[in-house]
């Protein structure tokens, strides 16, 4: 049948590469509907959609199949349910050659298109590909304006997409050290890597690409910013909140630690003796390791040193910090571990609908003492 063949060539094709390794690659469309310059992209065979752009606007619409037809034809909608009155007949594809009209009041427009083979993401379709989304992505600005912490001079470094395609939503915010220690050149490497670069490969287009299906185009606003600036260390709290789709946004506190003598990230569950920490047991299975490990709660006795500098807590009351995983199964989903001058600092990583009780727990390097490996203590002595 028509719809079928044509559906086969839009959807997802599977082509192994290797007999252990195997990718799954689709197609990319581009060619002209009437005299514009157009890229087309389609999701898997069973939802049937798509998405397109005029080249020179680069402003996706939605191809919607709405009613089954012979032949198949897609309904334009402009973001969720704006339809531009407008329809796709589409005939037989033939040889990587796709072809219809555009119909609108009356009027039609020749489609003429030809097929790239692209690489899917693991999970995504060909909209989601760099072939696709890295038009619509550029554009953005950054800026920079210098900034003191602790009366250290850096530079502040913030990002703003592109006014158009509802982009104008990103907008990050990083920092750029003064190279003066011996790792601070690949540091700031790393720290300019958090700012989108106008490809797919970044979260930015990783979320736009996830967004477009439903007729958005997501945001985000993330900043990272010091909390701890010496010579040696950099400490960083990476903080912000985001919507690519889903029931709900994601908000999200988390840290990190470099050492300027290396340039390295370092990992802070490495600062705790055995037994201070626990672990998930999936951690030991990802490839490839992560920089830090994923701590999943702490210790009873560190988690009620932390607890009692929990604000507002109030035992007599009740009114205590939800209970630790090792203390009742309790919801955090781990715990981040970050680096102040005073002490480490410790955040329960918590879900959406308690988010805004998450809070930053500073333990004084006197209480912490105890639980510190000899690494731990080092990096306490290098403070003081």
């Amino acid at each position: 049948m028509l719809r079928a063949s044509l559906l086969a060539a839009l959807a997802l094709v599977a082509a192994p590469l290797v007999a252990q390794e195997s990718q799954q690659q689709g197609r990319i469309w581009k060619g002209t509907l009437g005299d514009q310059a157009i890229t087309a992209c389609f999701f898997e065979e069973h939802i049937r959609d798509g998405l397109y752009y005029v080249d020179d606007v680069r402003e996706p619409v939605r191809l919607v199949e709405i009613d089954e037809a012979e032949p198949p034809t897609f309904t334009e909608i402009a973001g969720r349910d704006g339809q531009t009155g407008a329809v796709w007949a589409m005939d037989a594809p033939h040889e990587g050659q796709l072809t219809g009209q555009r119909r609108k009041g009356g009027k039609a427009q020749p489609i003429s298109l030809t097929s790239t083979t692209v690489t899917l993401p693991e999970y995504g379709s060909a909209c989601e590909t760099g072939a696709f989304l890295d038009a619509l992505l550029a554009g953005g600005k950054v800026t920079s304006r210098r900034k003191r912490f602790a009366g250290t001079a850096y530079t502040m470094r913030e990002y703003e997409g592109p006014a158009r395609a509802g982009l104008e939503g990103y907008s990050y915010a990083s920092l750029a050290l003064n190279p003066v220690q011996p790792g601070d050149t690949a540091i700031n490497r790393a720290l300019a890597a958090f700012l989108p670069d106008g490809t797919a490969d970044h979260s930015m287009g990783q979320c736009v690409g996830m967004s477009l299906p439903g007729g958005i185009s997501g945001y985000a606003e993330e900043a990272l910013v010091p909390i701890l600036l010496t010579p040696r260390w950099l400490g960083v709290r990476h903080s912000g909140t985001g919507y690519c789709g889903g029931a709900h946004p994601n908000h999200f506190l988390t840290m990190a630690v470099y050492d300027r003598d290396t340039g390295a990230e370092v990992d802070p569950s490495t600062w705790f003796r055995p037994g201070a920490l626990g672990f998930y047991e999936w951690e030991s299975e990802i490839e490839p390791k992560p920089v830090t490990r994923y701590v999943a709660a702490l210790g009873d006795d560190l988690w009620k040193l932390v607890a009692a500098r929990w604000p507002g807590w109030d035992d007599e009351n009740g009114s205590v910090p939800p209970e630790e995983p090792f203390n009742g199964g309790w919801v955090s989903s781990g715990w981040e571990i970050g680096l102040t001058r005073e002490g480490p600092v410790f955040v329960p990583q918590l879900p959406y609908v308690i988010f805004a009780s998450t809070e930053e727990i500073v333990v004084p390097w006197a209480e912490a003492r105890p639980f510190l490996s000899a690494e731990g203590r080092a990096v306490m002595d290098s403070l003081k």
